[in-house]
């Protein structure tokens, strides 16, 4: 099968929590959507790996996607070796996805940070007849990279305005990561009751650089192609107020 979109996370709840509304969004254009996972998530405080293998694929459903795929990766001991790059290679030869989102290569958390360098080694690789790897070679048009622990100037953002709610969803099958009251364990920063108003937070603060509610941040490692400007732009709200006020942001610029 080939996919539209391929999303990779270190962990399971990582695509939902992080990239999740433009998943959604995506599969509801009509795309084709993947996910993989690179660890099962076995060295986390909370839950089981069989916990959160049966989350991840009720989050799947909620989001839509077409498939999803665990690597076994070692959680929490991840590196960017040749294995896990092969490991990569192959499941895009399979999949085919004309966009790949991933980890920003340089984040806080180790594992996000390992995912992030071992995909974007991959982007050549995949299209190298030689390449120790099955299947034919094939290379993605793109390689975006989302915002997890540390931030990064965007090159673009998505408005998820619309999927919001979708994206919570699916971040709430994992019952096991997320703090409820009547489960014993240590808490962990995902499993505080402020967790969703924070990623909440974060999400208006990039929707309000668009002028949109809810927003996601990507970024490109290459400058991005437009063919038209005129109808990139288009999309954006137009602003009626008198006196160049935006009714909801302030004044804007002339």
């Amino acid at each position: 099968m080939s996919v539209d979109v391929l999303a990779i996370g270190a962990h399971p709840d990582d695509v939902e929590m992080i990239c999740g509304g433009t998943v959604a969004k995506m599969v509801d254009r009509g795309y084709s959507v993947a996910i993989i996972d690179m660890t099962q998530g076995e060295m986390g405080t909370r839950g089981t790996p069989e916990m959160r293998n049966g989350e991840a694929n009720a989050a799947a459903e909620v989001l839509g996607v077409s498939e999803r795929v665990n690597l076994g990766q070692p959680d929490g001991r991840m590196e960017n070796t040749l294995e896990a790059r092969v490991a990569v290679v192959e499941q895009i030869r399979r999949l085919r996805p004309k966009l790949v989102l991933t980890h920003y290569w340089d984040d806080l958390h180790p594992d996000h940070s390992a995912t992030g360098k071992i995909v974007r080694d991959t982007m050549y690789p995949a299209g190298f007849a030689n390449f120790p790897a099955k299947g034919d070679p094939y290379r993605p048009n793109e390689y975006l990279y989302f915002m997890a622990h540390t931030p990064f100037e965007p090159s673009f953002i998505v408005d998820v305005t619309e999927y919001w709610d979708k994206k919570v969803e699916s971040i709430n099958c994992y019952n096991s990561q997320l703090h409820d009251d009547t489960i014993d364990g240590l808490e962990t920063l995902i499993a505080q009751p402020t967790f969703i108003k924070r990623l909440e937070a974060r999400a208006r603060h990039y929707g309000s650089m668009i002028y949109r509610e809810y927003g996601e941040p990507f970024l490109v490692r290459r400058p991005v192609p437009i063919e038209d400007p005129v109808a990139v732009y288009t999309p954006f709200e137009k602003i009626h107020a008198t006196n160049n006020t935006h009714p909801e942001f302030g004044a804007q610029p002339l």
